[in-house]
């Protein structure tokens, strides 16, 4: 069955699921394993405090802003890990 065929509530919670593990993921990507732990605690805690909702427009809304999250994780583990590696930098650290 496609996406477009399932249930909204099946079809958000393949989304939200989706979302969660490229979030895991993302954090697996950072350099320092303070950061990754930190992102991996939040995006957990964050994700049980919102499993109980049930307002379909709440859920997308907290969808878009994991969405938009993921984003801020794949260019922030980018941007630390390209500081990591550059021996200049290391100098100001």
């Amino acid at each position: 069955m496609s996406a477009s065929k399932l249930p909204i509530r099946e079809a958000m919670r393949l989304r939200s699921l989706s979302l969660y593990r490229k979030l895991l993921r993302g954090a697996m990507r950072m350099p320092t394993p303070n950061r990754r732990n930190f992102i991996i605690r939040k995006t957990q805690a964050e994700y049980r405090a919102k499993m109980h909702l049930t307002d379909p427009e709440e859920i997308d809304f907290h969808l878009r802003l994991a969405d938009s999250n993921l984003d801020t994780v794949l260019v922030q583990a980018e941007h630390l890990s390209k500081l990591v590696d550059d021996p200049e930098e290391q100098k100001d650290i």
